[in-house]
């Protein structure tokens, strides 16, 4: 799991950083990447512009309410683009509707995370999800 790539895709800085934090907390060694929109986290994905030298993350953590392009339309997105669809994606997401978890599943994410209230919870959701599909 040493030196494994995450792709954050998360507009909230706050969440961002409890994000990471929760990982230190883990004891995770892992390098996150961080885009703050869909636009961006598919220009990241395809190498485009100012991430022409990003590296091809293990695992893509994606918000689904974010600006400019919305997690579900990187979802379909990245359902659409053979090169980028092996990329597991977790929906990371304050919903909890199941309708949604639906949703995002049908569109190709592995999994569906509602966003924990408790800093405990939210480790064990990283630890988890980084022995998955990280290891």
């Amino acid at each position: 799991m040493q030196n494994c790539a995450v792709l954050h895709v998360e507009d909230d800085d706050a969440t961002a950083y409890l994000f990471r934090a929760a990982l230190d907390s883990a004891g995770l060694s892992v390098s996150v990447y961080r885009v703050c929109d869909g636009e961006h986290a598919l220009a990241f994905l395809r190498k485009s512009g100012i991430y022409e030298r990003a590296r091809t993350p293990k695992l893509i953590v994606l918000d689904a309410n974010l600006p400019r392009v919305d997690g579900w339309a990187v979802l379909r997105e990245l359902q659409n683009d053979s090169s980028l669809r092996r990329i597991p994606v977790v929906m990371f997401t304050t919903s909890s509707h199941p309708e949604d978890e639906g949703r995002a599943l049908k569109l190709g994410a592995r999994r569906f995370i509602t966003k924990p209230s408790s800093f405990d919870t939210l480790v064990v959701n990283i630890r988890e999800l980084c022995s998955e599909y990280l290891s």
